[in-house]
């Protein structure tokens, strides 16, 4: 039975098509520009089950749900739950942590046994701390680099940066060693250096009391091979996949 997963972010919506737990297609989308038309051009045309892990707004969630319809495939949508196996949320209220924070500790506990601290580059950068017996600890969430830059550009009346047209204001944030000479550099390199060494500071704090780090997200890469560390893949998806494997026994 072939299996669609899709986790539906602030940023991007990725996907990964499987079967009996073997990855035979997987891609991304912006999520700002989602429609229906992208929807059907970009995703698999064929799959039996339909697994959805969702922090997007209502507008998005309709249309994968106007998609499904379609397509008379029932959505397999999850929340957030007070633990799975070993794994105990530590929220007083679970489901008020976000599904993407709880599946990417989801598939990290199932990486490591280990105490470790997932790090979610995404829209929002979110720490989330998990000890060697299970218990999630809690975290931290702090702006993305993506977010400051909406903050500087609403909220600073005489901040206006027009984007060169090679680099859309749609386009990654930029980074630089040295000072922006322009007002779109200057924001971009500087958001940036202060989301990285937001992350160093977590990160070192993390490993000076014993966590293993796992980096994930879309800018998980970039902050991972600015700063050695590993980065995970389709992390909330392996979440997806293996609690979809569980609902099945």
């Amino acid at each position: 039975m072939s299996e669609l997963l899709i986790d539906l972010g602030n940023t991007r919506l990725k996907w990964r098509l499987q079967h009996h737990g073997l990855v035979l297609s997987y891609g991304a989308m912006p999520t700002c520009s989602l429609s229906l038309e992208q929807l059907h051009a970009c995703l698999p045309a064929s799959f039996d089950a339909f697994f959805l892990a969702s922090v997007a707004n209502r507008e998005k969630n309709s249309l994968l749900e106007t998609w499904l319809i379609e397509k008379q495939i029932p959505c397999n949508r999850f929340s957030t739950q007070a633990s799975f196996k070993d794994l105990i949320n530590a929220y007083r209220q679970p489901s008020l942590l976000g599904v993407d924070r709880w599946l990417a500790m989801v598939a990290a506990r199932q990486l490591s046994q280990e105490a470790v601290c997932v790090v979610d580059c995404g829209s929002a950068i979110t720490f989330d701390y998990i000890r060697a017996d299970g218990r999630h600890e809690g975290g931290y969430i702090i702006p993305g680099a993506r977010l400051m830059v909406q903050a500087l550009t609403r909220d600073t009346a005489n901040i206006n940066i027009c984007a060169p047209k090679s680099n859309a204001a749609s386009a990654d944030i930029q980074s630089s060693p040295l000072p922006g000479t322009s007002t779109f550099d200057a924001v971009s390199f500087g958001c940036h250096k202060m989301a990285l060494h937001g992350v160093r500071a977590l990160i070192k704090e993390a490993q000076l009391n014993g966590y293993g780090i796992l980096l994930c997200g879309g800018d998980g890469e970039k902050i991972a091979n600015e700063l050695g560390l590993t980065y995970i893949e389709g992390l909330v998806l392996n979440g997806i996949a293996e609690v979809a494997e569980l609902d099945k026994h």
